[in-house]
């Protein structure tokens, strides 16, 4: 009876403390990109820049909490942005398509936009928009260069209340170095950004 009475508070004692329960597995990380053909160039993106990426994400969301003024509009503080992968493929692509034909705009040389960029994704969203810009400095540094895209955002009237709308809901964020030229002026060491924000 003593026996079996100790067998039974161990088993008790087991139960309550959870003896040889097995972990829980830790869950897949996320994918950067969407696994897709047409993601393949934006997979492969140095590590210095994707971490870049994530600073603009947190800075982004920073500013979305606060709130604040657009031009004449009031925005109350909105929830944060979470990266999506077909998002991210999406900016990366534009980013090195910017580079690769010098041009900076939402709308590429053929007069492709951003939703038909989306659309060609397989990217249903209900509504979406898209920002770009290039921060020109001697040497693209990755962590300087996400910030003062941030800022140059959310001071233009034209483009800050697409980090504040809380309407959007996901993002993708894509930054790379290459060589800006101005009009009329020299070849400058320059970081292309590309912001997509969308809700599915």
């Amino acid at each position: 009876m003593a026996a079996a009475l100790r067998c039974l508070l161990v088993l008790l004692a087991c139960d309550l403390l959870a003896c040889d329960a097995p972990a829980e597995p830790e869950p897949e990380p996320a994918p950067e990109v969407a696994d897709l053909e047409a993601c393949a160039p934006a997979a492969m993106w140095p590590e210095a820049w994707t971490a870049a990426e994530v600073a603009v994400l947190a800075e982004l969301n920073a500013v979305r909490a606060e709130g604040g003024r657009c031009g004449n509009l009031q925005f109350d503080p909105a929830p944060p942005l979470r990266m999506d992968p077909t998002l991210r493929c999406a900016a990366r692509l534009h980013t090195l398509d910017m580079i690769a034909r010098q041009y900076v705009s939402s709308i590429d040389p053929d007069g492709v936009t951003v939703g038909t960029r989306l659309f060609d994704l397989g990217y249903a969203a209900a509504i979406y928009s898209e920002v770009v810009s290039v921060v020109t400095e001697a040497v693209a540094d990755p962590e300087d260069d996400a910030h003062d895209a941030v800022v140059a955002w959310r001071d233009n009237p034209a483009s800050c209340w697409q980090l504040r709308a809380r309407e959007l809901t996901a993002v993708g964020i894509g930054g790379q170095p290459g060589m800006f030229t101005p009009k009329d002026k020299d070849p400058t060491p320059s970081t292309y950004w590309t912001l997509t924000v969308a809700t599915p």
